[in-house]
């Protein structure tokens, strides 16, 4: 006696999507474009304008106080700031703190002076890579922050650029490129490229990782 089984219901297959329609996509106003730019850059230049008058120069100041405490015991560091001027970190140390004496006296001393200009690139570098991020989205905005970014790396490539061909005397004045020359023998002119890149190499980043 045979039985037999009820056939077996074969699986629906799914029906494609109906896809809609869509219009053409309304190109890229170019003109509009190029004012985000142009004011979005001219309310980066007036902020960093502005930061001159007291921030921007405290953050400077403010990496070279931090550097002191770190590498030497007894320190002790005060900032002056004179708007738009520019500002001075006066200190006095009793000795070198243990991860001083790792680095030396020529070390810790070449430290604190890059110690500012290190503060200054960490933020325009971070201002510049959150502005590219957001671009397509707050197109004013991100162009502002790119545009404090960019003028603040260039007043430092200034700045370095002009320890070129200065004896030592201007280190003890307080210039901190001649002073990592002096210290390290580093020329100014390398530090000047060495500055001068870091905008564009961060530029180059943020394009590789939008790429992945």
């Amino acid at each position: 006696m045979k039985i037999q089984s009820a056939p077996q219901p074969r699986p629906l297959k799914a029906l494609p999507k109906k896809q809609e329609p869509q219009g053409p996509q309304p190109p890229d106003d170019p003109h509009k474009k190029m004012q985000d730019i142009c004011f979005g850059g001219a309310l980066g230049t007036a902020a960093y304008m502005g930061g001159t008058a007291y921030p921007s120069t405290y953050l400077h100041e403010l990496g070279h106080k931090m550097a002191v405490h770190t590498l030497y015991s007894g320190s002790t560091a005060e900032i002056t700031v004179n708007p738009f001027k520019g500002g001075v970190t006066r200190w006095r140390a009793e000795g070198l703190s243990p991860l001083g004496e790792r680095l030396g006296a020529a070390g810790s001393r070449s430290v604190v002076a890059m110690a500012g200009t290190a503060m200054d690139a960490l933020s325009s570098c971070a201002l510049f890579a959150t502005g590219y991020k957001l671009r397509k989205k707050h197109p004013l905005m991100a162009n502002a922050m790119m545009g404090y970014g960019v003028m603040n790396m260039a007043n430092s490539t200034l700045y370095a650029a002009s320890g070129i061909g200065q004896s030592a005397a201007t280190a003890k004045a307080g210039h901190d490129f001649v002073t990592l020359q002096t210290q390290l023998g580093i020329p100014c002119w390398v530090s000047t490229a060495v500055v001068a890149s870091l905008i564009p190499l961060t530029y180059l980043a943020m394009r590789a990782l939008e790429k992945e």
